[in-house]
């Protein structure tokens, strides 16, 4: 077979036997394992102080080759009012495989992928404020 490339001069010969489509190998296609964590945490408060913002995030894996496993957690947390606020959040992973990798006969390994995506919002809001409101002399609603 000859393969022009982009009108060069030359021709490059490839026999049959070159190629050879990566699923006559016989396995189904997977992946490593991967682990997302995402995390929300919203404060609209009428406090000058920063609201308190944590997200610990623990991911753990196994001795073992791990391969098509994923874990996937979500979280938000909102506050609305006055005052101000503390939001604390706490999340763990844990994948492990079972030490026969597909692919481990053809020497690929790949690591555990693990994703954290925390978004932490602070917004003071006046209208939440009692001083501000007080100030404009607008009714305060407990």
């Amino acid at each position: 077979m000859k393969i022009l490339f982009a009108g060069s001069p030359f021709w490059i010969i490839f026999t049959p036997s070159l190629f050879v489509p990566v699923t006559s190998i016989g396995m189904p296609a997977q992946a490593a394992c991967v682990m997302t964590d995402v995390s929300l945490q919203v404060a609209i408060h009428g406090s000058h102080t920063p609201a308190n913002q944590s997200n610990q995030v623990f991911m753990g894996t196994g001795n073992q080759p791990c391969w098509g496993n994923t874990t996937t957690n979500t979280s938000s947390q909102l506050y609305v009012g006055s005052g101000n606020t503390t939001q604390q959040r706490t999340s763990s992973h844990f994948v492990d495989g079972n030490g026969a990798s597909p692919l481990a006969p053809y020497g690929i390994q790949s690591p555990t992928i693990g994703t954290q995506i925390s978004v932490p919002i602070d917004i003071y809001s006046p209208a939440h404020d009692p001083n501000f409101l007080e100030s404009l002399g607008l009714p305060i609603n407990p």
